[in-house]
């Protein structure tokens, strides 16, 4: 038996954007298409990196209080020193769960992939992309000039495959189809 998913973001597949565009009414064959959808993908862990923001910056305030109650310079200097450690790995913690929970995402729709990130988003077409690289390092879109981009709105393994063979489908979908040409009769 297959092990359970590890995260949310592994057991839970892309969703559309605006779950409301569509009645709830609509069906399969109901005037949407697959492809009319917008698929959106975000990092999981947002829980997981906000519980350790929270438990680090209580680590922080416990150190820093106890520096202040210190008797000895040299032993509050190195409590205080631990606690401004301890309280910059609370701020980005803190700062990862906010990008993972409201700005980093990856769209795919009709005509592209939409990348989310803190400077804004940018858009390419599936025609301007080569490749959707997959690897331990995170999961890259590279374009036709061969540079990579990488796609923070992707977390895991799992997601990653998901993500690579929506865009390969949706890619294929835009291009018209398959490219191989029907056998010659002859």
């Amino acid at each position: 038996m297959p092990a359970p998913p590890a995260s949310r973001a592994e057991r839970s597949g892309p969703a559309p954007a605006d779950p409301a565009a569509r009645p709830a009414s609509a069906g399969p064959g109901a005037g949407s298409t697959p492809s009319d959808e917008v698929e959106r993908f975000q990092p999981g862990g947002v829980l997981h990196a906000l519980s350790s923001g929270l438990l680090e910056a209580a680590v922080a305030s416990v150190l820093l209080g106890l520096s202040l109650q210190a008797e000895r310079d040299g032993v509050a200097a190195s409590l205080a020193a631990a606690a401004v450690l301890w309280a910059a790995l609370a701020v980005y913690s803190l700062a990862v769960a906010g990008l993972r929970a409201r700005v980093w995402a990856a769209e795919l729709d009709r005509d592209g992939v939409v990348l989310r990130r803190l400077a804004g988003a940018r858009r390419w077409r599936y025609d301007e992309l080569s490749a959707v690289e997959v690897g331990r390092g995170g999961t890259r879109l590279v374009d036709r000039g061969g540079r990579a981009h990488r796609v923070r709105g992707v977390r895991g393994a799992a997601q990653a495959r998901r993500f690579r063979a929506r865009v390969l489908a949706r890619a294929t979908d835009a291009a018209g189809g398959p490219s191989v040409p029907p056998p010659v009769e002859g």
